[in-house]
């Protein structure tokens, strides 16, 4: 035998070894849960598998769903994650919860979190879906009302300054991020704010540094506020998306508008938006 043939043949095995545990993995979620449950799988490669476990029901069962799924999670690769979805109802509009479990971080304490981060959410924004990515500590509250924007955004950036102050070190690149019209994927007006993470082989920021940086990322996310509310009186394009972000480090606010069709920016529509925050805002630094 060749040393290709050798190569291939080790490649086979390690496919088909693959596919079994995948397939192990979703029997197992399977067995887990409600015969009206769903799950899923999608392969980047091999050894690399997105899990998703999705129900209809009450969100607030999600601490007994993710308790059901214990030993599948356990079972999670390192480079394997687990969306676990439950919406309120079988209509395309209805409000969500996702939880992301990632296999380098399914520990009992990590779980405990994610699942009372989640509920914290749910509590304090009822009728919106909410969004959880264990991955590194994003946190999205989709589908807020216009004019409940500026109201919903300070609760949103209270619940992170206090959830950072007890557990930024373990969340040092941590996002929130709150959507407006739309849907949670492809929502009209999206406004967030997240910790730099640097380079890949970079050393590690001190924690004081990053406790510095929160404490910028609140302030900037609470002194754009009135570019919010201007942002929220403002009608968006069919077909577009607004997203009200701010750079790294020094948090300077910054919209852009992409074309939902291709996810670029459309220069023209930016400016238009800019000028229209700017008009309700006078006072408003936001730059394209």
């Amino acid at each position: 035998m060749g040393l290709l043939d050798f190569l291939d043949g080790t490649k086979r095995a390690a496919k088909a070894s693959a596919a079994a545990a995948t397939e192990a993995l979703v029997a197992d979620m399977t067995a887990a849960l409600s015969r009206d449950a769903t799950v899923s799988t999608d392969s980047l490669g091999v050894g690399i598998t997105t899990y998703t476990a999705a129900i209809t029901g009450a969100r607030r069962e999600l601490p007994h769903l993710v308790s059901r799924l214990n030993g599948a999670i356990t079972g999670l690769g390192r480079t394997d994650d687990l969306e676990v979805r439950i919406a309120e109802s079988a209509a395309p509009d209805a409000p969500f919860s996702s939880l992301l479990i990632i296999g380098q971080k399914r520990d009992a304490d990590m779980l405990d979190f994610l699942v009372r981060t989640h509920d914290q959410l749910l509590a304090g924004f009822p009728g919106t879906s909410v969004l959880v990515d264990g991955s590194y500590g994003g946190f999205t509250v989709s589908g807020v009302a216009r004019d409940d924007a500026v109201p919903a955004a300070r609760r949103l950036i209270t619940w992170w300054e206090d959830m950072l102050a007890a557990e930024l070190e373990h969340w040092p690149f941590s996002e929130i991020e709150m959507t407006i019209g739309g849907t949670a994927e492809e929502p009209d007006i999206s406004y967030s704010v997240d910790l730099d993470e640097p380079e890949d082989n970079a050393a590690p920021v001190p924690l004081e540094e990053k406790r510095q940086e929160a404490r910028r990322a609140v302030a900037a996310w609470t002194r754009s506020l009135p570019d919010l509310e201007a942002l929220a009186k403002t009608r968006v394009r069919s077909g577009y998306a607004v997203r009200f972000s701010f750079t790294p480090t020094k948090f300077k606010p910054q919209v852009i508008v992409e074309e939902l069709k291709t996810g670029d920016e459309d220069e023209d529509e930016t400016a238009e938006v800019v000028a229209a925050i700017r008009f309700h805002h006078p006072a408003s630094t936001v730059k394209a």
